[in-house]
């Protein structure tokens, strides 16, 4: 699967049954590290907290929660921009595209 770059829109299409259908924005990568393949932190696109989450090694006790960032795995997110088309989105977590104007 691709990389997701911070900024870019997703759906949560898999995970707690709560979260799914979310969108969120990615606010950076994890990679392979705290038990994840390809790993990332996001938070929701409105800024309130995630209704649940996983606790545990295994994703069988879905707990509810007041966080506003967790991590999820890139398997569980599917952008809503094409890739190709995240270089033209600003957003929370990007820094806003430089603009350069001339006298």
């Amino acid at each position: 699967m691709s990389i997701l770059k911070p900024g870019t829109f997703c759906v949560i299409i898999a995970g707690c049954p709560e979260n799914i259908g979310l969108i969120v924005e990615v606010v950076s990568r994890i990679g392979n590290a705290n038990g994840y393949d390809d790993g990332y932190y996001i938070a929701t696109s409105s800024g309130r907290a995630f209704h649940q989450v996983w606790t545990g090694i295994k994703d069988e006790n879905p707990e509810k929660t007041s966080l506003k960032i967790v991590s999820t795995e890139r398997r569980k997110l599917r952008p809503l921009t094409p890739i190709s088309d995240e270089k033209d989105c600003t957003t929370k977590f990007t820094k806003p595209l430089a603009t350069a104007t001339e006298d």
